[in-house]
């Protein structure tokens, strides 16, 4: 009986050394994912781990991601990026554990895109505005030539009136 308590015992131990090991090692798939940095922070009741989300699109969802706290640098470039665009290197996991993170998906390195799409949106957007003002100039100059050619007829009218008014 004592055997069997013992062997018992050592199976259980080898089982879960066994799924932590799969857990810690094995990653389900590795990609990287751009867009804008919208939240990273540190939360939890019992664990505390670093949760983020990026905005890739504003037609798809904010995505979630964890970062591990054996991630130093990536966590403090993650604290400076925030609102910036950034392309994220991941690991996908399986299973997780609850002090490691909230997801499946762990940053291991990030990447600061700068704001190219976001500079050109802008510049887009200045051409717009500087061609709405180009023709709204355009307009007010066509304006100001009629009012001075209708002030120059008024004071012909004048000049006219004045002087049939002397005779």
């Amino acid at each position: 009986m004592k055997k069997i308590l013992i062997y018992t015992f050592i199976v259980l131990i080898l089982a879960f050394s066994g799924y932590y090991a799969f857990v810690y090692f094995f990653s389900y798939s590795q990609g990287y994912r751009a867009g804008e940095l919208v939240k990273f922070s540190k939360k939890g009741v019992f664990y505390k781990t670093w949760e983020g989300q990026i905005s890739q699109e504003a037609t798809q969802p904010l995505w979630n991601f964890s970062v591990q706290d054996n991630e130093p640098d990536v966590i403090r470039q993650l604290k400076n990026l925030q609102g910036q665009n950034v392309k994220l290197t991941y690991k996908e996991r399986f299973k997780t554990f609850p002090w490691w993170g909230d997801t499946h998906y762990f940053v291991i390195a990030v990447e600061e895109t700068g704001n190219e799409q976001r500079k050109n949106q802008n510049i887009s957007q200045d051409n717009v505005s500087v061609n709405i003002d180009n023709s709204a100039i355009e307009e007010l100059k066509k304006e100001n030539e009629y009012l001075k050619q209708r002030i120059r007829d008024l004071e012909t009218t004048i000049e006219v009136l004045k002087s049939s008014s002397d005779n």
